[in-house]
């Protein structure tokens, strides 16, 4: 029966039984799993996003207050602004995802078996679905950071293509319109391919293309956000996320900001003794209309508060790398796991889930620590054998991005690393594979 499904025209595209077997495979789980939970999950995030896509529908930006960027709500415009239907495409873009990671892990010469069933492990991790079910940007984001890593793990730097280029400058560019925070990505990649065979040359090639859709992609859209607010940020929530990162230093700041110190202090200790998650504080302060005497809207407050942010951090930078390096930054390899998000309708299997979670996170922790500790490791052998390969390549842009995430904002810090946890993964099996002795038979199932 199996083999009739297999070989049937539906797979017309696929000569590889693993392929079809994977996209079988992924379907199925995925109407099962929608059979027990039966949501699609509306985050407080999710309403702006509906705002800008029923914006976006009417072609009509004017006054948009600039809080998200377009790439997402595109999606939600092309299903008919229903959530329900984008939800139902994001399955299907998962599906899809798990073939770039079968075939990224053939070009990392794990065989054939091997790829199958660590592609299978990787989308059995309950925060795959559960973000598929969410009105959220991480399943589109872990989709094209997938395709830009397949695509880098197939000889991209050897490769003198211009199609090539600009494709990845259009996935990096759609990239950086869904979250502009990636914007850095393609400015490592660049970096990259300048080192390769190191000449002055590269510094002026064709791999400059990849640069350019991103870069019109954060700098248009922040355009846009000139001319409706006033500010040129890709985000009106810019100046906000900077005074996130003063919580637990919110008093030291300069005196001309007191209006704002006090209301921050005393939310900040009202969710201390409320044992509420106390990063998410500043957005206390706003929501309880301590700042409404300023009559302001909401991108000049955003504008203000990252000047308070700027200057507090300033004023006390020890405070501020404290607060990035043990809380920011060290979030960032924990799990956003889930109980974020609503429980499955049968009472049930969301027992059973919670168990198998609870192993799953364990699992996941295990890999993020591990891919942390591999590190310096993979860092030092670039330096000695001066060799640009895919293990660097991911080590640089994944740490970069914790980094970069800690610098810039307090928060749900861990939801930056999803999109990356499948290359922390795939980084420590390639060690285990490259460097790790087992038996003669165990090696030769690894290999």
């Amino acid at each position: 029966m199996l083999d009739k499904i297999l070989n049937s025209k539906v797979f017309w595209f696929t000569n590889s039984r693993e392929i079809k077997l994977l996209l079988l495979i992924g379907l199925v789980y995925r109407v099962l799993m929608f059979g027990f939970y039966l949501h699609s999950n509306i985050f407080p995030d999710s309403g702006g996003f509906v705002e800008l896509g029923d914006r976006m529908s009417k072609l009509d930006l004017t006054g948009y207050g600039g809080e998200r960027s377009p790439g997402y709500p595109l999606l939600y415009v092309l299903t008919f602004q229903s959530t329900r239907i984008t939800v139902i495409l994001q399955f299907g873009i998962g599906v899809i995802t798990t073939i770039f990671w079968y075939k990224t892990l053939l070009n990392l010469n794990f065989n054939k078996k091997n790829s199958f069933w660590i592609t299978l492990f990787l989308q059995s991790f309950l925060t795959v679905f559960l973000y598929e079910s969410s009105f959220l940007i991480e399943t589109i984001a872990l989709f094209l950071i997938s395709v830009i890593f397949y695509f880098l793990s197939n000889a991209y730097f050897e490769k003198k293509s211009l199609k090539l280029e600009l494709l990845m400058s259009f996935l990096m560019g759609y990239l950086v319109i869904v979250k502009p925070f990636f914007a850095y990505i393609p400015f490592i990649i660049y970096g990259f391919s300048v080192l390769k065979n190191f000449r002055f040359s590269n510094f002026i090639s064709q791999k400059l293309i990849i640069l350019v859709l991103p870069l019109i992609s954060y700098f248009g859209w922040s355009y846009v956000n000139k001319l409706n607010t006033g500010y040129f940020v890709s985000t009106t929530y810019y100046g906000l996320n900077i005074a996130q990162n003063c919580v637990y230093f919110a008093e030291k700041g300069p005196k001309e900001y007191n209006w704002i110190n006090k209301s921050y202090v005393k939310h900040r200790e009202l969710s201390i003794k409320k044992n509420e998650d106390v990063a998410m504080t500043i957005w206390r302060s706003y929501g309880s209309g301590d700042f409404d005497f300023k009559c302001w809207n909401f991108a000049d407050l955003s504008n203000e508060l990252g000047k308070y942010g700027k200057a507090t951090i300033m004023k006390n930078p020890e405070d501020y790398l404290q607060q990035v390096f043990t809380r920011s930054w060290f979030d960032f390899w924990l799990v956003f796991g889930k109980k974020e998000f609503t429980p499955f309708r049968v009472t049930f299997f969301n027992k059973a889930m919670d168990g198998i979670w609870f192993v799953q996170h364990i699992i996941l922790l295990f890999f993020k620590f591990s891919f942390l500790l591999l590190t310096p490791f993979y860092i030092f052998k670039f330096l000695r054998d001066r060799k640009v390969t895919m293990e660097i390549i991911i080590v640089a842009i994944v740490f970069a991005t914790s980094l970069l995430q800690g610098l810039v904002t307090y928060g749900t810090n861990s939801k930056y690393a999803f999109p990356f946890e499948f290359l922390m993964i795939i980084l420590v099996l390639l060690f285990v594979k490259n460097y790790v002795r087992f038996s003669k038979r165990l090696n030769i199932f690894l290999k």
